[in-house]
């Protein structure tokens, strides 16, 4: 008796002399279909600087298609001054997640994404996309764009790190975290009262767990539902004794490193454009899909940001960096100097009422500031005694959403 008379139809192909049951294919040849596949993609709108993010196929590669930009299934994290335009990177990488028709999820932690911004950057990215692909309209990529509100650090884990089907839907594409630093410093502040004689762990062990536990979580979100995390942090000021003061990101974990698959890293500097000094915006690697970036960080790519989303900008690579000052400060003394010492505690130094009105207000990139955030925490928030729960908001309910927007634009 044969195999078949004993046991029926082999629809698994155990019978076959062949010990390959599947189709075989290389590894060369599926690490390319991986590398030119766009679906695994999402564009930041700076196409060189997306080339330099496909690292399978490389940026000077000629297989075609070439896309590029932050690969799904992974945590990529944003970071930077505040005023360096990681807001605007993650608005712009949900304006165009939005136009492939896949659904995006933007949770807020101190302040709230404008929803006239991201209507702005949605129409231009609209407008700029070939007619040959199909692009939603505005209203069904309102519908597809889902927004949260995570006051503190554990409405955030609630949120995310147990997922509901309502919550998560099944066809998202990119989660964008804003402000997570602030939300981890808020619930762990690093000047906290001495520990006394207490059982458990400390902040600082306490914070440790919860880092791995949030970042081992997203992990598994990202990979499992294929989705690309963004996380936009804020930087810390760290003291090194070779180099002095030294930005690193807020979050600076060995357990939150590892989790980590792609960091970049905003900030800005000065150029020179037609003989006009101005200031733009640079982004960098510093580690890309787990391999950290030799020398700290990759070359840097110029964009701008302007209503309609950002914009590169073509610079010159052989062009000197500007220096800080033509000649080094030398210490000098009182008496070579023209300053004038007060006779009486009466004398004003020369300062006149007039010099007030004169003195620049606040930048606008100081609003996003850590310590200001931190600071105006307790008074902004409200607690309830029921206790706390995620604000799921959809952009369409919000005082000003796109639709108004929309319609106030069309002169309805």
């Amino acid at each position: 008796m044969d195999y078949q008379s004993i046991h029926g139809q082999d629809i698994a192909s155990f019978d076959l002399t062949s010990t390959h049951r599947l189709p075989t294919v290389s590894a060369a040849q599926a690490l390319e279909d991986l590398g030119t596949d766009p679906r695994r993609f999402i564009s930041t709108s700076l196409e060189t600087f997306d080339h330099a993010l496909n690292d399978v196929i490389g940026e000077s590669s000629s297989v075609l298609p070439h896309p590029g930009g932050l690969q799904k299934g992974q945590v990529v994290e944003i970071w930077g001054p505040p005023g360096s335009g990681k807001t605007a990177f993650g608005v712009q990488l949900a304006a165009n997640t939005l136009c492939q028709g896949e659904k995006v999820i933007w949770v807020d932690g101190f302040h709230p994404v404008s929803p006239g911004r991201l209507h702005d950057v949605i129409t231009s990215a609209l407008h700029s996309s070939s007619a040959s692909t199909a692009t939603p309209s505005i209203e069904e990529q309102k519908k597809n764009f889902l927004h949260y509100r995570t006051p503190t650090l554990a409405h955030l884990i609630s949120l995310l790190c147990k997922p509901t089907g309502n919550a998560v839907p099944s066809d998202t594409s990119l989660i964008v975290v804003d402000t997570l630093s602030s939300l981890v410093n808020y619930a762990f502040p690093r000047n906290f009262e001495a520990r006394r004689s207490q059982k458990g762990p400390g902040p600082s062990a306490r914070r440790l767990q919860v880092l791995q536990f949030l970042i081992s979580t997203l992990q598994k979100l990202a990979a499992t539902r294929d989705i690309c995390v963004v996380i936009l942090s804020q930087c810390a000021t760290r003291m090194q004794h070779e180099h002095g003061a030294t930005l690193i990101p807020a979050i600076n974990a060995g357990t939150w490193e590892q989790g980590i698959a792609t960091r970049l890293v905003l900030f800005r500097d000065w150029i020179v454009e037609s003989e006009k000094v101005h200031d733009v915006h640079f982004v960098g690697i510093q580690k890309l899909n787990g391999k950290a970036t030799p020398g700290g960080i990759s070359r840097v790519y110029a964009f701008t940001v302007q209503s309609g989303g950002i914009v590169n900008v073509d610079l010159d690579e052989n062009q000197p960096s500007l220096p800080l000052s033509p000649s080094p400060n030398l210490k000098r003394k009182l008496s070579q100097t023209d300053f004038e010492v007060a006779d009486s505690e009466g004398e004003d130094y020369g300062w006149e009422e007039e010099d007030e009105l004169e003195m620049p207000s606040m930048p606008p990139q100081w609003q996003g500031s850590e310590d200001i955030l931190l600071g105006q925490a307790e008074d902004d928030e409200v607690q309830t005694e029921e206790g706390s729960e995620v604000q799921s908001v959809r952009l369409e309910d919000s005082p000003a959403h796109l639709g108004s927007d929309l319609a106030g634009a069309n002169g309805v």
